[in-house]
């Protein structure tokens, strides 16, 4: 922390809610957007969890370069099951930024809540563990890009309006080529999670993992002709609902019911050899299903025109999402590459 960093005194701090507003601020009224930094210094104006109309007082307990902690407390009556409540808010950026927070201004920004219970005598008392934060990390040049969205929301933000998951996790990295050298990479991940209201153990998740690489051609290096995908989703106990399955061929088929852990696998070629469009090893596509519940795996794998099901159908939709569009088997998770509509 820089020589600048700021302190305030604390219990002071923790003492400064006034009375007055009829609006009952709570949990479900916290925002994380809302704030600016202008060469490390951060501002939270109009729009943020301390602008006006928010229903909160804010005071700020440290800051420095990059760095600002806030007590954020009710300005007046609180939901019943939140009185005496106030919120610990902490942003973190680069020591140098300038930017909004939410335009894609700002190359790293992480904003998170603590609950903390205030007694009249100034004293913390029954506090609840759990953190709402989230955390962005985004770089782009000419012809790549890497964006990070992560989202936690544990033990009392669980319950806050809108949260359906308490960990969701979004990635993505891009790397393309100069036009025509025909060497793209583009690679995805998602993950999210749900917990037992009772025990706070996770009981499901989903999980995405997408890949994909663009090659030229030998005969025709200013067109990306070549391509490798490669695609993979899990979906396991509380976040796979209902009772379905998938076949492979005419004797292969796995089922599942709700709870269960299923996993699907697709790898993807697509190689013009030589001037032609395609031929026996240069296409392949090969695909896979497991229960892991029930320990049953089915596969299948495609050349070219032979074996002309599901792997080669698939194979040949690489101009498209492939198995992400959902339309060409039951998957589990495979409507939506995001998995939030699966």
């Amino acid at each position: 922390m820089h020589k600048g960093f700021k302190l305030a005194v604390l219990a002071s701090a923790l003492s400064m809610a006034t009375a007055g507003a009829s609006f009952a601020a709570g949990k479900n009224d916290l925002l994380f957007g809302g704030w600016s930094v202008s060469n490390g210094d951060v501002t939270t104006g109009a729009g943020s969890v301390c602008g006006t109309g928010s229903g909160f007082d804010c005071s700020i307990v440290a800051e420095g370069k990059g760095f600002r902690q806030i007590q954020v407390s009710s300005q007046g009556a609180q939901p019943v099951d939140e009185e005496g409540v106030s919120y610990i808010m902490t942003i973190v950026t680069d020591q140098d930024a300038t930017g909004q927070y939410g335009d894609g201004s700002l190359g790293f920004a992480d904003v998170s809540f603590v609950q903390m219970k205030i007694t009249t005598g100034g004293t913390t008392s029954g506090n609840v563990n759990g953190i709402f934060s989230e955390q962005v990390i985004s770089e782009t040049a000419t012809g790549s890009e890497f964006t990070s969205t992560s989202n936690i929301s544990t033990g009392w933000a669980e319950s806050i309006a809108g949260v359906t998951t308490p960990v969701k996790i979004e990635q993505t990295l891009v790397d393309f080529g100069a036009a025509g050298t025909g060497d793209d990479f583009k690679s995805g991940f998602y993950y999210s999670s749900s917990n037992d209201a009772t025990t706070g153990a996770r009981n499901g998740f989903m999980m995405s993992i997408d890949q994909s690489a663009g090659l030229a051609t030998a005969t025709d290096p200013n067109s990306v002709n070549d391509v490798q995908v490669f695609a993979f989703r899990e979906r396991q106990g509380a976040l796979l609902t209902g009772a379905s399955n998938v076949s492979l061929g005419t004797n292969s088929t796995v089922s599942w019911t709700g709870g269960d852990d299923i996993k699907a696998a697709w790898i993807g070629q697509k190689i013009a050899l030589g001037s032609g469009t395609g031929s026996l090893g240069g296409d392949f596509g090969y695909l896979s299903f497991q229960n892991v519940t029930t320990d049953t795996t089915i596969s299948e794998f495609g050349f070219a025109a032979t074996n002309a099901d599901s792997a080669r159908v698939w194979n040949e939709a690489f101009v498209v999402p492939g198995p992400s569009d959902g339309t060409t088997m039951d998957i589990p998770c495979l409507a939506d590459p995001s998995g939030v509509n699966c």
